[in-house]
This record gives structure tokens, C-alpha cells and sequence, in this order.
């Protein structure tokens, strides 16, 4: 199984290109022990826009003792074939190949804004929308990753590349329709950041804005059973971002309940000390 980084390919031989999730999760599914998973990224860390240098390692040592291999560095650049038509080998951009019998291969997106240009205000590589998700042109809205918004608890715009505002963005669209049609109004949008993943055991999820000072704390040891770590991120004395892996489903409100607080953290070595029972809390 072949997975490519900044794109993802999985060599049964399996082989995965971008990020690391298409690879890892068909290797759990194959479960066998007999397949061979190879994660290709142009990163030099796992996840680079979201994890530290830490935490990345964590998990690109987690997958490789279950049997995932990591290349970083590179890309792939082509395909070879059996006469039959079938996949034979991944070429990579820095001159390698691997054999694959299945590739998997996620080379990302990009808002299609082309339809719309000049028609309608841009801003940030997506479409300008007001906390109502409405453009600059009458009755046309804009949601999800297409949408630039204003992220209300930040004060600036953003554009937010996940499902969870994929769906609370369009729900807000539906809520201001319907409350103009009757003459009403909503809120604005007030949208607080998150991503999260599940791989094997593991399960992490993130609050906030990963700026600043960054603190671990826990149990970061990839090779134990149940690992359980998390991290905090300080910018100007508050805490503007929270991540825990292995957390439980109190543990996980409580981070939420921090990174929209924004707490003031008095030291880092005391959030250290402290772990998620900071969080806990507030």
C-alpha cells in the first residue's frame, strides 16, 4: 500500500500519497500482517500545518511500528504498468520506485473559484462571505472550504478546510435564508476551529488556533498500549489551542471549553505540570 504526503499513495503492496490517512486506514482494515504500507509525503513531518515536531513524531513512530514504512521528501511522479494494465511499481520524484499491487492516491483540492471570478468578491483564495455566509452578490452564498468568513472569536478572516465547519457553515447559510424570509435574524457565526482523526487505537482531536508556545504533557510514549498526551498553545499569555489524544469525551469538552475561553496561563512549565487537568478547570 503506497500513501503520498502533500498528495497521498498506499504497496499488498500497498502504497498512500499525501497525507497519511487512506494508507493507514486500509492497512487496519487489512489486518493480516501481510501487507505493506508505504506512506510517500513531501513533508519532512507528519501533518506540518497542525502538529508539532513532537507530536508528529509520535505518530510516524506509531505507524511504523505497525508496519507502516515512511518516506519523506519526496513525491511521486509516475505509474508503471503490467501488459495486463494492472499497477506494477510507484516512481518517486527522487529517482526510487516501489512495487504496489494497489495505490491509493490524494493529491488534495483547491476551492473552484474560477467559475465566479470577477463576479463576486475573493478574498484569501476563496470567496468573501459575511458571518452569514452571504457573498457580495444579492441571495449567492458561499460555504465550506469555498467560503472566506469571519472568525468571530479571532477577529479575522479565515478559510476552513474541514467538515465539521463544512456543515455548521452551511446550516448558518439555511438559518439566515429562512430568518430574512420571515422578516427574523440569526447570530453571526461563531466558529470555533477543530479537527480530529481516528487510526488503529488512536484518537485525537484539536481545538483553537495552533500559534505561539507550544507545551506536551502526558504519556507520549508511542510503543505503550494506551498512549495519552496533550498539548497546549500560548500566544500573548492565553491559551489559544488545545490537542489531546486519547482523551475522553469529558476531557474533549473541556479542551473545546478552553481554546474558547482563552484562558491566561500564568507559566508554561505550570500547563506542563498541569495537563489536562487545566483544562478540567475552566
Amino acid at each position: 500500500m503506497l500513501s503520498f504526503g502533500g498528495s497521498w499513495a498506499t504497496t499488498i503492496n500497498l502504497v498512500p500519497s499525501s497525507e497519511v490517512f487512506g494508507c493507514i486506514e486500509m492497512l487496519q482494515a487489512e489486518g493480516n500482517g501481510e501487507s505493506t504500507c508505504h506512506n510517500i509525503s513531501s513533508d519532512l513531518v507528519n501533518l506540518p500545518r497542525l502538529f508539532t515536531a513532537d507530536i508528529a513524531a509520535f505518530y510516524e513512530t506509531y505507524y511504523t511500528n505497525k508496519g507502516v514504512k515512511i518516506i519523506k521528501g519526496t513525491v511521486a511522479s509516475g505509474f508503471t504498468a503490467h501488459p495486463n494494465g494492472e499497477v506494477n511499481e510507484v516512481q518517486l520524484k527522487d529517482g526510487r520506485s516501489l512495487e504496489a499491487d494497489i495505490v491509493i492516491v490524494g493529491v488534495g483540492a483547491k476551492p473552484l473559484t474560477a467559475l465566479f471570478k470577477g463576479q463576486v468578491e475573493e478574498d484569501k483564495g476563496g470567496i468573501k462571505t459575511d458571518a452569514f455566509f452571504k457573498t457580495s452578490v444579492p441571495d449567492v452564498y458561499a460555504v465550506g472550504d469555498v467560503a472566506t468568513f469571519p472568525l468571530k472569536m479571532y477577529g479575522d478572516m479565515r478559510r476552513v478546510e474541514h467538515v465539521d465547519h463544512s456543515r455548521k457553515s452551511a446550516e448558518q447559510a439555511v438559518k439566515a435564508i429562512k430568518a430574512a424570509e420571515g422578516g427574523g435574524a440569526v447570530e453571526e457565526y461563531d466558529y470555533l476551529p477543530f479537527f480530529y482523526s481516528r487510526s488503529f487505537d488512536l484518537s485525537w482531536q484539536f481545538y483553537g488556533d495552533n500559534v505561539g508556545d507550544s507545551v506536551l504533557f502526558g504519556d507520549s510514549n508511542p510503543s505503550n498500549p494506551k498512549p495519552r498526551f496533550g498539548a497546549y498553545w500560548v500566544q500573548d499569555g492565553k491559551v489559544v489551542g488545545a490537542f489531546m489524544e486519547g482523551g475522553s469525551g469529558d476531557e474533549n469538552k473541556a479542551l473545546a471549553k478552553v481554546a474558547k475561553a482563552r484562558p491566561a496561563a500564568e507559566s508554561l512549565d505550570d500547563l506542563t505540570k498541569e495537563g489536562i487537568s487545566f483544562a478540567a478547570k475552566i
